[in-house]
């Protein structure tokens, strides 16, 4: 209960809820006092003010409460597939309110008596038309209100997905192909045309690979975890060639994942990340390892044996896929750093 009070507090109706509260409720009041007590309601100042009040804040409290009850049913049924079930809910619920609230305000009024202005008690079933319509109109508002600022939502979240996606694969690129890591790849393969023509031509295509990898996934959102593989095959491919016995990577993925999708170029920083921050020796190699767990997640890891020279690191490419699967509104990422072992936890999502 506390912790459906606290999300309520958090969610209303509409931004225009308030707005469309001030519109509505005075000219619905009055119209009640009309079909309430006929033209005496005009007759004089204070028949018009007293009344005027006391069914103003009865419908206001009607408002009130159906607002409330719209936003605990937008809690309950947030997705578009039930729309249809959250609003006659709602409907059911702000009859039932309309009329007890009607009821009361004719029986209240007759119990009184205002001098000089009786209750027309056969108006009673067109008050309850009146409050009903009036109800629907203020709710049609309101759900109107409310499903342009979720699509506002949407389409801003798809546009700082974009944004994103590509800040992601900026990083990327420029890890690529900055001139230090381009001049690493030209001269290992200087030195393997002369002494391995073989290796050299294996080299020259792994690299192509990973070029052409880049290229194609500025036009993706999600990239299958096969694919990723393929891609970070290549890429390491590149890194064991310049690192030797220094570098080495196991990979345990699951055939049933191939298909699940991961943002492109999330293996690439992980992968980039432990080789940048991390000592490789060739009696102390670095070793990563990726795999996937029975859970539908896929797990990278590496031994530490950080440098003596810390590098600079902003923990761009760690962020990037941070806020990709925030705004995708999926499971987030964990990070685990025991001493020993650095490990990310990044779900896959389902095709």
């Amino acid at each position: 209960m506390i912790g459906l009070l606290s999300n309520m507090k958090t969610l209303t109706y509409s931004s225009k809820e308030r707005l469309i509260g001030l519109l509505v409720i005075p000219p619905v009041a009055i119209a009640i006092n009309f079909f309430v007590f006929g033209a005496a309601y005009f007759d004089g100042f204070r028949h018009f003010v007293l009344p005027g009040l006391v069914t103003s804040t009865v419908v206001l409290i009607i408002y009130i409460l159906c607002s409330m009850i719209a936003t605990i049913m937008l809690n309950r049924f947030p997705n578009y597939s039930q729309v249809f079930k959250k609003i006659g809910l709602e409907l059911l619920c702000f009859m039932g309110i309309t009329a007890a609230a009607v009821t009361v305000l004719f029986y209240g009024y007759d119990y009184i008596g205002i001098e000089g202005m009786p209750v027309k008690m056969e108006n009673y079933i067109w008050v309850l038309v009146t409050g009903i319509v009036c109800n629907l109109l203020a709710t049609s508002f309101n759900e109107g209100v409310a499903f342009y600022e979720k699509w506002r939502e949407v389409v801003d979240e798809s546009d700082q997905l974009k944004k994103e996606n590509l800040q992601s694969q900026l990083e990327g690129l420029k890890g690529q192909v900055n001139p230090h890591f381009l001049f690493n790849s030209l001269n290992s393969l200087s030195s393997l045309i002369s002494d391995d023509p073989d290796k050299a031509e294996k080299f020259l295509d792994e690299m192509s690979k990973v070029y052409r990898y880049l290229l194609r996934t500025n036009e993706e959102g999600l990239t299958t975890l096969e694919s990723e593989m393929q891609f970070i095959s290549s890429y390491f491919h590149l890194l064991k060639t310049r690192y030797g016995d220094g570098l080495e990577m196991e990979t345990r993925i699951s055939e049933k994942y191939n298909n699940y999708q991961i943002p492109p170029l999330t293996l690439q920083m992980l992968v980039e990340n432990a080789v940048k921050h991390n000592m490789i020796l060739k009696d102390s190699p670095l070793y990563i390892l990726i795999m996937t767990t029975n859970s539908g997640k896929l797990v990278v890891t590496n031994n530490l044996q950080r440098k003596d020279r810390q590098v600079s690191s902003n923990k761009v490419g760690l962020t990037n896929i941070v806020k990709k699967y925030r705004l995708m509104k999926k499971e987030e990422i964990s990070v685990r750093d025991d001493g020993k072992e650095f490990a990310v936890v990044v779900p896959l999502i389902q095709p």
